[in-house]
């Protein structure tokens, strides 16, 4: 073989070589891209997910709040009447049920 041809031979051979690595490197980035794609609608559906979680929160959060406020109300009722006179009509000292009234 001639020098020249010899060349030739050797620059095709990195030519084919480098091809190959050129195939190599558009199909991980193909591969990444998708990964890529995957990763932002996985993103948004977790984006999603939270914000219904964090709403369901906030209403529990109110409805825990409603019913703590009606519970404290509960006791000062029950605090006020136990304070004020008998409430259930019997007479502050209890009566033998063999005395005469």
């Amino acid at each position: 073989m001639l020098p020249d041809e010899m060349e030739a031979e050797k620059n095709r051979k990195l030519l084919l070589a480098q091809a190959d690595e050129i195939e190599i490197y558009r199909n991980n980035i193909s591969d990444l891209q998708a990964q890529l794609n995957a990763a932002h609608k996985r993103m948004a559906s977790v984006i999603e997910d939270w914000g219904d979680m964090r709403d369901k929160l906030d209403a529990a959060q109110i409805h825990n709040k409603n019913l703590t406020q009606s519970l404290s109300n509960a006791y000062d009722d029950i605090s006020r009447l136990a304070k004020d006179e008998c409430f259930c009509g019997l007479a502050d000292e209890p009566v033998m049920a063999t005395e005469d009234i």
